[in-house]
Formats: C-alpha cells, structure tokens, sequence
C-alpha cells in the first residue's frame, strides 16, 4: 500500500517530532517575497563577503560532478558557501542564533534534512530547543518540516 504525503494545506495540523526531518524549503521564501541570496550574503566568510562586493547576486557557475562526470549549472553563492565558507573553522559555531546555526549545518549539507536530534552535536543545542524553535508558529529563514 502506497503512502501518500500529506495535503499541503493540512500540514500545518502536523505536529514535528524529534524524528522530523527539517530543511531550507525555499518555496516560503519565494511565497514571502524575500531574496534568498541576499540572506546568503550574510552566510559568507570574510573573503568571499569582500569578493562579492559588486557583483552580480544570481550568478551561474558550471560545477562538475566528479562521480557521475555531469556538468551541472549552480548558483553561486550557494556553491562558495558550501565548498569554502562552510569549511572554515567555526562557521556554524560563530553564528549569532541557533536559528543562523541551523541555516548554516543545512547550507553546507546540500539542503539534506536533518531531524533534531541529527542537528543537536551539529549545533551544541539539545534537540528539543532545537524542535521548539523549528516547529513554533512563526517560521525562521524557510526552515520547515519535510512531509513525504
């Protein structure tokens, strides 16, 4: 028997658990009429904040996928974020909320959801701070449940 995902206008009626997968649904920021890229200018480090002064935010790279061989188009930032800022010291520790903590682990992962009790050693919070701040009323930087 095949197991559907829930109507999309129900989810709101779900209550996450600590089993809850989370991620960046990137939906809510197009639906809230925010830039999601100007919210990743924050997430860079130093040098690339610097580097990136001036230029355009929407910029395409060409990035190959050294286990498959496919050249694959991807957003630029997101790609400095991941394969540099992420790798510095610190970079999900140095930021200012759990909530920007959060955002970062899911940044420099590819977006795979986590639960909280996965992003809890990730982020040095226990995992039910971590599911209160994701499943209250208010949603932060589009960090949402994953309903399959």
């Amino acid at each position: 028997m095949a197991i559907l995902p829930p109507d999309p206008a129900l989810t709101r009626f779900i209550k996450p658990t600590l089993g809850t997968p989370f991620h960046i649904d990137h939906s809510w920021w197009e639906k809230h009429g925010l830039d999601y890229n100007i919210e990743l200018l924050s997430h860079l480090c130093p040098e690339h904040r610097a580097a990136y002064s001036g230029r355009p935010l929407t910029e395409v790279i060409d990035w190959i996928d050294w286990a498959t061989g496919e050249i694959k188009q991807v957003e630029g930032l997101q790609y400095i974020i991941k394969t540099h800022c992420s790798q510095q010291a610190g970079y999900v520790a140095q930021a200012a909320t759990l909530v920007e903590a959060i955002f970062r682990v899911f940044l420099s992962n590819d977006n795979q959801p986590l639960t909280p009790s996965q992003l809890s050693p990730l982020v040095s919070a226990p995992p039910e701070h971590i599911l209160r701040i994701l499943s209250g009323r208010q949603t932060r930087k589009g960090l949402r449940p994953v309903f399959h």
